[in-house]
């Protein structure tokens, strides 16, 4: 399995269908003109494909500008979202998503950069803790006030109305993407584990299509395992031009 990050330009007709196919699989409430309006609105998409190039799986990317505070801050927006069940435990559209993010944390490290991502299921925001000492919200600790404050401004620039800032989910008029039944619900042996237990109780009808609204900043400090090896790398762009793929090789 390899992926590789797209303009949404440069996606073919085919590779479209193959993607809304593996979505479709996955979600009820879709529509091939509601997906390709969604797609037209990101920046890139990180595409998974297996070794004879078939798309098992992908994540859409959109870039957001906001002042919170006097601070100007920069967001990566992760859209539509879905690797392939059998494609379920590869971490290549992981590596992927972390070259992403370090490309364009390199580009301006003094600025502060954040993950802005909705969750309609609980291996959605599992990507949480599993990629990040910090984020929010989250269990055990208050999501700190100028962390909401960005919070709120990026939920607010995106959905407008649609976001609750008491709640911090995003419910649309109607649903505009629901994981199918066989995948909406939450194994036995899950139930028990704090963030899902917590996920549940701030998004209970995330099977209806709900979104919780999360955040988490992207930085070496903040950022575990070989995400944050590489965010900590001098040059990685230069590196990546080059043909390097430090976080293959790890």
């Amino acid at each position: 399995m390899h992926s590789q990050s797209s303009g949404i330009g440069e996606l073919s007709l085919r590779d479209r269908a193959a993607m809304f196919d593996v979505f479709s699989q996955h979600y009820d409430c879709v529509s091939w003109e509601g997906f390709n309006r969604d797609l037209e609105e990101k920046d890139c998409v990180l595409v998974l494909r297996n070794d004879d190039g078939e798309i098992r799986g992908f994540s859409t990317q959109k870039i957001m500008h906001a002042v919170v505070d006097g601070i100007r801050i920069r967001a990566v927006f992760s859209g539509d979202t879905i690797v392939d069940r059998r494609s379920w435990g590869d971490q290549a559209l992981g590596k992927a998503w972390c070259r992403y993010v370090a490309t364009l944390y390199d580009e301006a490290p003094e600025s502060r950069l954040f993950w802005f991502l909705i969750s309609k299921g609980f291996r959605t925001y599992l990507y949480l803790p599993l990629f990040f000492h910090e984020f929010y919200p989250r269990w055990d600790a208050a999501t700190p006030r100028f962390e909401q404050q960005v919070l709120n401004r990026l939920a607010h620039m995106k959905f407008a109305e649609q976001y609750c800032e008491s709640s911090g989910v995003v419910t649309f008029p109607e649903s505009l993407g629901q994981l199918k039944p066989e995948f909406a619900g939450v194994p036995a042996r899950r139930m028990s584990h704090p963030h899902v237990q917590f996920f549940l109780e701030r998004n209970p009808s995330y099977m209806l299509g709900t979104e919780l609204a999360c955040l988490a900043e992207i930085s070496p400090d903040n950022m575990k395992l070989y995400a944050g090896r590489i965010l900590s790398r001098p040059h990685f762009a230069g590196a990546l031009k080059s043909g390097g793929d430090p976080c293959c090789r790890e």
